[in-house]
């Protein structure tokens, strides 16, 4: 896979901001901290797209897993993949897909509300997949791991919002989404000036 410089800066912006931001954490006991991470990974997905967005989270998720201090509260290296929350960690990387390839999903034409349950859907996801590791490496039951996740759903609700607004917004600058329209529509105006002329 070639990428360009341009790629190439885009992916690494996004795992820096996310060590950039692990030492602001929100302990909450036994489930993985609250932390910003989050925001970003749903940001590399919908700003960067399925392909791009998903190999900047999964940069993020080897930096730390060969010991760099990236994860939440500074932390770093396999112990913390294999350790309670290592679940949210390795579902990051289908959050940023997931959020990169759903994005454009039209639900009730309304792009802001569409955005918002399509994300909602992914964290819930996250939630499960999270939180079934979660359980299984503490040996916990049901209920005290819904116990656990709900603590996250209000700041997760703030991170949709923040997230949604920051890509409505830069989305023009930095998405690939423009170059791609652009492009599809001035070959489909080639084609059409071609048939014109035979």
């Amino acid at each position: 896979m070639n990428l360009t410089t341009k790629e190439i800066t885009l992916v690494a912006i996004f795992p820096a901001l996310m060590a950039a931001t692990s030492w602001l954490t929100i302990p909450i006991g036994i489930g993985a901290p609250i932390t910003l991470q989050t925001l970003f990974v749903m940001m590399a997905g919908l700003i960067l797209g399925k392909k791009l967005g998903t190999i900047s989270v999964f940069v993020y998720v080897m930096l730390g897993a060969i010991g760099i201090p990236v994860f939440a509260g500074m932390q770093g290296g396999i112990g913390v993949i294999l350790g309670p929350t290592g679940g949210f960690i390795i579902a990051f990387i289908l959050m940023a897909y997931l959020s990169g390839i759903m994005k454009n999903i039209k639900i009730i034409n309304n792009e802001y509300i569409d955005l918002f349950l399509i994300l909602i859907f992914i964290n819930f996801i996250v939630y499960m997949i999270g939180g079934t590791y979660m359980s299984f490496i503490i040996n916990t039951n049901l209920s005290s791991t819904v116990g656990i996740l709900g603590q996250y759903i209000f700041g997760d609700f703030i991170k949709i919002v923040i997230a949604i607004y920051a890509y409505l917004n830069i989305r023009s600058y930095v998405t690939y989404e423009h170059t791609e329209i652009w492009k599809w529509n001035k070959s489909f105006d080639i084609q059409i000036n071609l048939t014109r002329l035979f």
